[in-house]
């Protein structure tokens, strides 16, 4: 899986609380409005929309920040809170932001990683950081749309080499792709397949989609044929039926396509039929 990046849209609006003077800087890519004080909190909250990122390292800018709240309840976009949360908090914040994820700084993904993860085409499909339970035995998984996935110990089996996960080690890596548990490692997608219905459905669709192409139908009818790649040639080599099947062939030449009906028996219209 890939980490897909787009340009950040211009309706974007994300507001950094940090008083770090270089971390700042590995968010440059998602255009940081950063807050350092009280009084850039409540210049921050007069512009603030449903649509807002808030970013926060700062337990005590988060604090000020749902205490300057006032007035009826509003949305404030989404907010991301690395860093330790007070339980007593959950209400106001739940009144305030429509989406929140919160863990510790060593439970997320470095300030680069985040931006690229937060502001990829594929972001959904990314993980950011997460938390463990060992209370529970669950990992809770942040995704890069500050949506969670609760997932138990027990779906980490040991891999087939024989390591077995460190539920003490917890780390997010590649940019949001793999879990790490200690010298343990499992894809984002792996995860995201076995226990989100949405994901499997998509990929399934894909799948299906992908199947539907002429390269795929040939590949289906060679096989029904019982015809390896290799019986193509002298007319056409095993690389080149190899490549048009897996849809690295643009635009087919008409005496290749004749010659690979006449090797299948079938007439050239057909064999996307198949």
């Amino acid at each position: 899986m890939t980490v897909k990046t787009n340009q950040v849209p211009a309706t974007l609006q994300m507001f950094l609380l940090d008083k770090a003077k270089k971390r700042p800087e590995r968010f440059s890519i998602l255009h940081p409005q950063v807050v350092s004080s009280t009084k850039g909190l409540r210049d921050s909250l007069a512009h603030a929309t449903k649509d807002t990122l808030w970013v926060s390292y700062e337990k005590d800018l988060t604090e000020a920040l749902l205490k300057t709240v006032l007035g009826p309840p509003r949305s404030l976009g989404k907010a991301l809170l690395i860093h330790a949360l007070n339980p007593l908090s959950i209400p106001v914040l739940t009144s305030c932001f429509r989406r929140f994820a919160s863990a510790s700084n060593k439970e997320f993904l470095p300030p680069h990683e985040l931006a690229e993860a937060l502001q990829a085409e594929n972001s959904p499909n990314l993980f950011i950081g997460g938390s463990v339970d060992p209370a529970n035995q669950t990992i809770t998984l942040w995704r890069g749309n500050l949506e969670p996935l609760t997932v138990s110990f027990s779906a980490f089996e040991k891999s087939g080499d024989g390591i077995e996960p460190d539920f003490d080690k917890f780390s997010v890596t590649d940019s949001g792709q793999t879990v790490r548990l200690g010298d343990y490692e499992a894809a984002a997608d792996a995860i995201l397949y076995e226990f989100d219905p949405e994901y499997r459905r998509h990929v399934s669709r894909e799948r299906r989609q992908s199947e539907q192409t002429f390269g795929a139908s040939l590949r289906r009818l060679r096989k029904q044929k019982g015809l390896r790649r290799e019986d193509f040639e002298p007319d056409i080599a095993a690389k080149t039926i190899a490549r048009i099947e897996q849809g690295l062939v643009q635009r087919i030449q008409k005496d290749t396509l004749v010659s690979i009906a006449d090797r299948l028996q079938v007439k050239v219209d057909e064999i996307e039929t198949y």
